[in-house]
């Protein structure tokens, strides 16, 4: 009788001790994460999640290049592989202009004398085997002498699959002229924030999400672009449901301080020159990344006047360790008040924003929530750096 008492008890503590453990750690977000996760040397020792109740500890295991999830520090439930990257980067913070031609010309409206098989939002990349980087490039190849007027074949990338096909032009009685009866854009350009910089290479991030064409929400491949200093003349506050703006000005032709190559997902890419007197004295911080980020604290670095970075407080509210390939992982509240009153909370040109966390660079600023300026969205570093 008394061991069956005894054996009650302990199969009691034990379920209740399992409950709690489900309860503390959520296992289904812990075995969702599959992407690659940044680490560095300062990041490979065992750090305890706290958003995981601390029950749950991570360790780069250098052998089989993965991060392992440690139960108690010592069961193994979940690995995922591991990325290696710079211990440090150059903190970002400065509002920069962007402008760049595009690989290829963007469809953004079409007439009703264009071809069926054309659509909004389609790139076309080359006509009868010539590349296509300017709207004046297609006119020129459908008047090609004694061949005018004919189908052409046009290579064409619509929603990332590339297609060939055949397309009919229209003669235009007004410019004499066959043309394929669409609006499109062979350029683009934008406003944003600087978040890190290779230290060795000068290799950049900023944004965290693309630089989108306004009518289609399509991306532009980059052909060739530069990074521009900008100067910010205003700020036009958010207020419920009307996004605030940094207002800001660039010129294309000077002013230049680096080179862009990549406009993707997850912001705009390329080359500073670090000799530039807007990158002396940068401050060099640490990479963390998902698995050091957590709810609490943290700080936004942005500027509103273009060129003084200052730092201001915030709060996580939520970490998603689902999906590192997502730019809204991180949801945070603005808390400094002196952000708040300048521009009532996060506005557009503050995407790109560092967001830093126990003195770790965590993520970037993509988002806001547009009946509430003073929360947002944030992508995790790893997304960005990989890039």
């Amino acid at each position: 009788m008394r061991f069956d008492k005894i054996f009650f008890f302990v199969s009691l503590f034990l379920s209740i001790s399992f409950a709690i453990v489900c309860w503390c750690v959520p296992f289904d977000e812990i075995f969702s994460i599959s992407e690659d996760v940044v680490v560095n040397e300062s990041t490979q020792d065992s750090k305890s999640i706290s958003n995981f109740g601390g029950l749950v500890t991570t360790r780069y295991n250098q052998d089989n290049e993965t991060v392992d999830f440690l139960l108690f520090d010592t069961v193994k439930i979940h690995s995922v592989n591991a990325v290696s990257v710079g211990d440090q980067v150059y903190l970002g913070g400065e509002t920069l202009g962007f402008s760049y031609e595009g690989n290829g010309v963007l469809v953004v409206a079409k007439s009703e004398y264009a071809d069926d098989k054309i659509c909004t939002g389609d790139i076309i990349k080359s006509i009868n085997g010539t590349e296509i980087n300017s709207v004046s490039k297609i006119t020129e190849l459908l008047n090609v002498k004694d061949t005018a007027g004919g189908e052409v074949t046009a290579k064409i990338v619509r929603k990332g699959n590339s297609i060939e096909t055949k397309l009919k032009p229209a003669y235009d009685v007004l410019t004499k002229k066959y043309k394929l009866g669409i609006w499109a854009k062979d350029s683009m350009s934008g406003i944003g924030t600087l978040t890190f910089i290779d230290p060795e290479t000068g290799r950049f991030g900023a944004l965290g999400h693309p630089i989108l064409e306004q009518n289609t929400g399509s991306i532009l491949e980059v052909g060739s672009g530069n990074v521009h200093q900008c100067c910010v003349l205003g700020v036009k506050k958010a207020t419920r449901g009307n996004p605030g703006e940094l207002r800001g000005v660039f010129v294309r032709s000077t002013q230049e301080v680096g080179n862009v190559d990549k406009n993707c997902e997850y912001g705009m890419y390329g080359k500073l020159n670090l000799e530039n007197k807007l990158f002396k004295n940068k401050q060099l911080i640490e990479v963390g990344g998902r698995l050091v980020a957590h709810p609490g604290k943290a700080q936004i670095y942005s500027s509103l006047d273009g060129q003084t970075v200052r730092a201001y407080d915030i709060e996580i509210i939520k970490t998603n360790y689902k999906s590192s390939q997502s730019p809204k992982n991180l949801v945070f509240k603005v808390t400094d008040e002196r952000l708040i009153q300048a521009t009532g909370g996060i506005v557009q040109g503050m995407s790109g924003s560092p967001i830093v966390q126990d003195g770790k660079l965590i993520g970037a600023v993509t988002h806001v929530f547009v009946n509430d300026a003073t929360k947002g969205f944030g992508v995790y570093i790893d997304s960005m750096i990989q890039q």
